[in-house]
């Protein structure tokens, strides 16, 4: 069972701070303590502020279940390597480790876990794995570690763990002095997203729209009630020199720092300042609309948001490329730490890997289909192909080590 499973009674948030304890909590000895870990080197949102803005912000929760969703879509697979794939000894350690992954604890299984650690990388910028018993190299259990509770045990520079075995500090989630939890280099899976040279910890992305969050919720808040009045407006600005525009901008954004509320755009229209006082239904659906990308920091495609009108024909593909090679990317790097950590330096195996079954057939997909290019185009012979973008043996046919030519437009449209 997690350490953190029997916590007292979280406190509740107010007005995006949180009420003070009612009694102090009593630090445990111990030689470790969080000021002798590193902490965030940047400015960073308080971890009950994000929470606040994800369990009201429907913004929020819709970008990072888009994303979630669609990367729980790959799942993961323990198999032997291809050198073993006949190994018994290799087919049984990839088996256990498919059967944790159907039951990793008493109560989750691996996507869930898979869930949790994912949704704190992307409101904190990282996110932790607890594999337990945290001594030996048998792994009987795993849980999602809160990402907001985690503390690194390194040296000035950084760069190096004072102690190996106490490489990972966990501190109470209501009192950040008092360590919980210690995790050896092996037993603990740390995930950062957006990381730095020179940063251990990453960014969490949520600090860029901090204010366009707070307008979320409050016009979230009133369109519940019932009532379509916000108190607030927009200003329609002309075509003006950039210089000019630059100086009224960064004026409009002092002020917007004083209230969350306000709302800024720029159109190509006559200037005038637009009162939202008991907007219209349909014109607080667009303000909504335009609020909803104007914060989308994780570049979610419009389409994926419910906003298919806004993507013309010539840049749809583009974008759900883009979206679906982020989502990739995020996959590809979870693949990396488990084998790196979980398979490798916990377990010691070396004849199995976990792979992402659909992943590795979309990435087969993509080389196959470069491949018949360049052997259309004359540009490599079919047997090339084959050995280095498909791994596949050379076929003994003389017309398979020739280079292609004559080959028409219209025949290589339809290869395409």
């Amino acid at each position: 069972m997690p350490f953190w499973f029997n916590f007292g009674k979280k406190k509740q948030l107010i007005k995006g701070k949180t009420e003070e304890k009612e009694s102090q909590i009593k630090e445990s000895p111990s030689a470790y303590s969080a000021t002798d870990a590193v902490e965030p080197s940047f400015e960073q949102i308080d971890p009950s502020t994000v929470q606040q803005l994800y369990d009201q912000s429907n913004l929020l929760k819709r970008y990072v279940k888009i994303i979630i969703d669609e990367c729980l879509r790959y799942e993961f697979k323990a198999v032997p390597k291809k050198e073993y794939e006949d190994d018994k000894e290799a087919i049984k350690q990839a088996e256990e480790i498919n059967d944790l992954f159907v039951h990793c604890n008493s109560y989750e299984t691996f996507s869930e876990v898979r869930e949790k650690y994912l949704k704190d990388l992307l409101l904190y910028g990282y996110a932790g794995v607890e594999l337990e018993p945290t001594e030996g190299s048998e792994v009987k259990a795993i849980y999602a570690v809160p990402g907001y509770c985690i503390r690194l045990n390194v040296d000035e520079t950084g760069a190096n763990f004072k102690n190996e075995k106490k490489a990972y500090l966990v501190v109470h989630p209501d009192d950040t002095e008092q360590v919980v939890a210690t995790y050896p280099v092996n037993s603990f899976i740390f995930f950062v997203l957006d990381k730095l040279s020179d940063r251990i910890y990453g960014s969490p992305p949520v600090t860029s729209i901090y204010q366009e969050l707070l307008t979320d919720i409050e016009s979230s808040k009133r369109l519940k009630a019932g009532s379509n009045s916000l108190k607030s407006g927009i200003l329609c600005l002309p075509k003006t020199p950039r210089t000019l525009l630059k100086d009224i901008i960064s004026r409009l954004m002092m002020m917007c720092k004083k209230d969350s509320r306000v709302k800024l755009v720029a159109v190509s229209s006559d200037g005038k300042f637009l009162d939202l006082t008991n907007l219209d239904p349909k014109d607080a659906v667009e303000l909504q609309k335009w609020l909803l990308l104007k914060a989308n920091i994780y570049n979610i495609p419009p389409f994926k948001l419910g906003l298919a009108a806004d993507v013309g024909s010539l840049n749809a593909r583009e974008q759900r490329d883009d979206f679906r090679a982020m989502v990739e990317g995020i996959v590809k790097y979870e693949l990396a730490k488990w084998n790196a950590i979980f398979i490798k330096a916990k377990l010691g195996y070396d004849k199995v890997e976990i792979t992402c079954p659909n992943l590795a057939t979309k990435l087969e997909y993509e080389r196959a289909r470069i491949a018949v290019r360049l052997v259309n185009g004359g540009i490599i012979t079919p047997n090339e192909a084959r050995t280095k973008y498909l791994g596949l043996p050379r076929i003994d046919d003389p017309s398979a080590d020739q280079l292609r030519r004559g080959r028409s437009r219209s025949t290589e449209s339809e290869s395409d």
